[in-house]
């Protein structure tokens, strides 16, 4: 029997921890391995843990969210644990800075159960994953994506075809195969695609999908 993926949750409301700690641990693949709701005993707890999982809020004490989010994602010693992050903040540039942080999926507190365990199960997966709330407000912080459809005009109907793709979780040898293309020229199609939008990785890509209506979370 495959083990269950563990996880650690970091959320300064001791209420959140215990409903997530419900929520998540009645899946049977899954298992909460430790909570906190200190920011800065967040990165220890991961080294030490190396959960498949670390599930965070932005707003912590004595460490940010999106800190300790690039931290992990920074290290190589660490690739193994997916991040996803679970928060109330939709300011436009918060969102922005936590999508450059490089976590891979993105959820809003207010939303329901379901979408928290999709954005789970994505991640898990190996895909980004960005709410439509999360990919509405960053769209809203300006640029390229900021200005909605009229974005689509900027990028080729192929460069449109590996933005959804890209959203979709499909990786870039994937792409080529099902667009009878070459690796080299799907590389070619993903950097222009993000130099004309102003994208920097796959998470911002994905939340530029949803806004354009070129992919569909649920």
């Amino acid at each position: 029997m495959t083990p269950p993926t563990t996880i650690v949750i970091a959320d300064d409301h001791v209420l959140v921890r215990e409903g997530l700690k419900m929520l998540l641990g009645a899946e049977p693949d899954l298992e909460v391995v430790a909570d906190t709701g200190d920011g800065a005993a967040v990165e220890a707890l991961v080294r030490k843990l190396l959960p498949g999982l670390l599930v965070l809020d932005l707003e912590l004490p004595g460490k940010s969210g999106i800190e300790v989010a690039a931290a992990i994602k920074a290290d190589a010693s660490l690739a193994a644990c997916k991040v996803l992050v679970l928060t109330g903040n939709l300011k436009a540039e918060t969102v922005s800075r936590a999508l450059a942080a490089g976590a891979d999926g993105y959820v809003v507190k207010s939303e329901d159960a379901d979408e928290l365990l999709r954005g789970v199960r994505a991640v898990l997966a190996g895909h980004a994953y960005v709410s439509r709330q999360i990919a509405g407000a960053f769209a809203a912080g300006g640029g390229a994506v900021g200005a909605g459809r009229s974005a689509l005009a900027q990028i080729t109907p192929r460069e449109k075809e590996v933005l959804s793709l890209v959203a979709r979780g499909y990786g870039n040898a994937d792409i080529a195969g099902l667009l009878d293309i070459s690796v080299l020229t799907v590389r070619t199609h993903r950097q222009r695609l993000m130099e004309k939008l102003g994208l920097r990785n796959a998470a911002e890509i994905t939340a530029c999908a949803v806004k354009l209506g070129l992919y569909d979370p649920s």
